[in-house]
């Protein structure tokens, strides 16, 4: 997959359109996913507390050292972000 990628900046590959047409890291579009932050955060929109906080995954921003980074919507106050896949909880 490495091959296809094209490097954007801070070291993240943006993904081709096939790429995005297939489930990326095993979640799809529009899935909700629980989240868990490795400190304690607060969302920068509504100040709502991100720890094991659900989210939607509206689109995939590309892949960062093998890990793919998603496009989501907070559910707290529907603040759009980036959410690296490490933060899925499984």
């Amino acid at each position: 997959m490495a091959e296809h990628l094209n490097i954007i900046e801070n070291g993240i590959s943006e993904l081709t359109d096939d790429q995005l047409d297939t489930v990326v890291g095993g979640y799809g579009i529009g899935d909700t996913v629980t989240c868990s932050l490795t400190a304690i955060a607060y969302c920068p929109n509504c100040a709502a507390l991100l720890k094991n906080f659900k989210a939607t995954i509206t689109g995939v921003r590309g892949v960062l050292k093998g890990e793919t980074i998603y496009w989501v919507t907070y559910h707290c106050c529907g603040h759009k972000s980036s959410l690296i896949e490490s933060d899925i909880l499984r």
